[in-house]
C-alpha cells in the first residue's frame, strides 16, 4: 500500500513539473490506472518467483564456481608435493649414479674363508665392495656360478674381481693342477669379463688333512708350493696377487682364519685398492664390459648361496 502511494506521489509531482493539472487534465485517469497496473504487474507472486529462482540460480552458481576453485587448489597442493618428492628422487638418484660412474666397484668370490669378511670395513667414498662365498667352493664350481645369469648380475659394472680360492681344490689336488685350474679360470673370465683386472689371494696357511696329504707339516709344504706356482702364473698372465700373511696361529679350526684373520685379510684388500686407484682409474672408465647396463648393482651386502 505504501509503494502505491509513493508511485502516486511521484506521479502527481512528474506532472506538476510538467504543469499538468490532475483534476482537470484527463490523461490523469490514463497514467495512474497504467503507473498502478504496471506496479501491480511488476510484483505480482510468478515475477517474485522468477526473480527469486534467478537470484538462487545465481547464488548457486557462484557457490559452486567457489568450490571448483577450493577443489582445484586442495587437488593442486597434493599434485605439487608429488612433484617435489619426484624431483628430490631424481636429484638423488641422479647424485647416486654420479657417485657410483666415480667409484670402483670390486667383488669379492671366496669360499668359507671368506664368509666373514665385512665390505664395510673395505670400501670407503671412492670404492664399492660386493662379497659372494660358498663353503666347499672351488675354480670349477666358482667360474660356473660366474657365467650363470647371477653370477653375470652380480659383475654388473664391475672394476675388479678379488678371488679367495684353492683351499678346497688343495684338499683334492695337488699344486701343480691347482695352478692349471687357476690359468683356465683366468683365461675363461677374460673372455667373459672383458677389461675387469682379476686379483688372486694367495693361499692361508692350513694344517688340516686333505684327501692326498696328512695334517701338518706336509699340507704346509704343499701350500708353499702351490703360492710359488701362483706367483709365477701371475707374471705369465699379468694379474696381482695380494698376501694377508695370516700366521697359523690365527686358523682357529687349522682351515678357517679367526676374527684377526679376517681384519688382516679385509686391510689387505683395503690397502689394495687405495694404491692402486689411481693406477686403474683410467683403464677402467674406458673398457667396456661386456655385462654392464643401466640396471641397479646389487646391494652392497654378503651374498651366501
Amino acid at each position: 500500500m505504501s509503494k502505491n502511494t509513493a508511485s502516486v506521489a511521484k506521479v502527481q509531482k512528474m506532472m506538476q513539473e510538467m504543469h499538468i493539472d490532475d483534476k482537470l487534465s484527463t490523461s490523469s485517469q490514463c497514467i495512474l490506472p497504467m503507473v498502478f497496473e504496471n506496479q501491480s504487474f511488476n510484483h505480482s507472486p510468478h515475477h517474485q518467483q522468477q526473480l527469486h529462482k534467478q537470484h538462487c540460480d545465481r547464488a548457486r552458481f557462484f557457490y559452486r564456481l567457489r568450490q571448483k576453485k577450493k577443489e582445484r587448489r586442495l587437488q593442486h597442493g597434493p599434485l605439487s608435493v608429488r612433484h617435489h618428492q619426484q624431483h628430490v628422487k631424481e636429484i638423488k638418484r641422479n647424485n647416486q649414479e654420479q657417485k657410483r660412474e666415480n667409484k670402483l666397484i670390486t667383488a669379492i668370490l671366496g669360499s668359507s674363508i671368506a664368509r666373514n669378511i665385512s665390505v664395510k670395513n673395505i670400501e670407503n667414498e671412492t670404492n664399492e665392495v660386493r662379497l659372494r662365498f660358498k663353503s666347499g667352493s672351488d675354480c670349477a664350481d666358482a667360474l660356473s656360478w660366474l657365467e650363470s645369469t647371477d653370477g653375470q648380475f652380480f659383475m654388473r659394472g664391475v672394476n675388479q674381481l678379488i678371488f679367495i680360492l684353492c683351499t678346497n681344490d688343495i684338499h683334492r689336488v695337488g699344486a701343480f693342477e691347482i695352478a692349471q685350474r687357476i690359468d683356465y679360470t683366468i683365461e675363461k673370465i677374460r673372455r667373459l669379463y672383458s677389461g675387469v683386472n682379476i686379483i688372486w689371494q694367495l693361499l692361508q696357511q692350513r694344517t688340516r688333512n686333505t684327501w692326498l696329504l696328512p695334517e701338518g707339516q706336509a699340507v704346509l709344504n704343499e701350500i708353499e708350493k702351490c703360492n710359488r706356482l701362483l706367483l709365477e702364473l701371475a707374471a705369465k698372465q699379468k694379474f696381482d696377487t695380494i698376501q694377508p700373511a695370516i700366521p697359523i696361529q690365527c686358523m682357529y679350526d687349522g682351515l678357517h682364519p679367526s676374527r684377526y684373520g679376517v681384519e688382516m685379510m679385509e686391510t689387505t684388500i683395503r690397502n689394495y685398492l687405495q694404491q692402486n686407484r689411481m693406477v686403474h682409474c683410467f683403464s677402467f672408465s674406458n673398457v667396456p664390459h661386456r655385462f654392464q647396463n643401466d640396471a641397479l648393482p646389487v646391494p652392497l651386502m654378503s651374498i651366501n648361496f
